[in-house]
């Protein structure tokens, strides 16, 4: 009888385990990831703003740039960049697709923000390459598209030059591709969250494309800081 209530005890105890586990937020990387994801989808308005800055393995790097952005109803309704080509996107699907194709996922930080005097969640992750790859594939295919219309119109408008634009835009494209066939991207990513709302603060992303151009391979990277601004009232629960 006594070994049957310490079992029974046991199971009490374990029950009261996992329910403060629940309770006081003690959860895995990748259950932040999946509530992360929820949170960020279920806000309705919210503005973000970042910087970018992209440049080569040898040294070489390009004038960075800040953009932000507006979210309203689930929807981007404004976008500013200062450089048209920017690759800068909704980041509530950026955090869908890192959600969903995450090769590895700790926590680096749980506790107080000494700064903002908060507590925070850090998430450091790695995103698989081979999903990371085929996306920047697909938006660097986009990218080229966008901006070959945009210089057809153009030239089109002005009856100007329309044979060259086009011509342009094909060697573009082929020289394109031939960077793609060999593409491998790496992807890392740091989320900072707020634990008490379950919604991002900050999204830090350090991207490697590794390629091949005129038969020399070539290492570029682009590291992008995004700050969210969910303030309390704007947060619909």
């Amino acid at each position: 009888m006594r070994k049957n209530s310490s079992l029974i005890g046991v199971l009490a105890c374990c029950v009261i385990i996992a329910a403060c586990s629940i309770v006081t937020g003690n959860r895995t990387a990748e259950q932040w990831l999946e509530l992360l994801q929820a949170g960020v989808v279920a806000e309705d308005n919210f503005r973000f703003s970042g910087t970018v800055v992209m440049g080569f393995e040898d040294g070489l790097a390009l004038t960075p740039f800040a953009f932000n952005g507006e979210i309203e109803e689930h929807k981007q309704i404004a976008l500013h960049a200062e450089q048209s080509s920017s690759l800068v996107h909704n980041p509530v699907n950026e955090i869908e697709f890192i959600a969903q194709h995450y090769k590895e996922a700790e926590i680096t930080h749980n506790g107080l923000d000494e700064a903002h005097a908060s507590n925070i969640v850090v998430l450091q992750v790695q995103v698989d390459e081979k999903a990371a790859t085929e996306r920047w594939k697909e938006l660097l295919k986009q990218e080229l598209s966008n901006v070959g219309l945009e210089a057809l119109t153009s030239a089109k408008e002005q009856n100007k030059h329309l044979a060259l634009v086009q011509q342009e835009i094909d060697r573009s494209q082929r020289e394109l591709e031939e960077m793609l066939n060999k593409l491998n991207v790496e992807m890392q990513v740091e989320l900072t969250i707020d634990p008490s709302r379950i919604v991002p603060l900050q999204m830090n992303e350090n991207i490697t494309m590794k390629y091949v151009k005129d038969g020399m391979d070539i290492h570029e990277f682009r590291k992008s800081n995004i700050k969210f601004d969910l303030s309390p009232d704007e947060v619909v629960r």
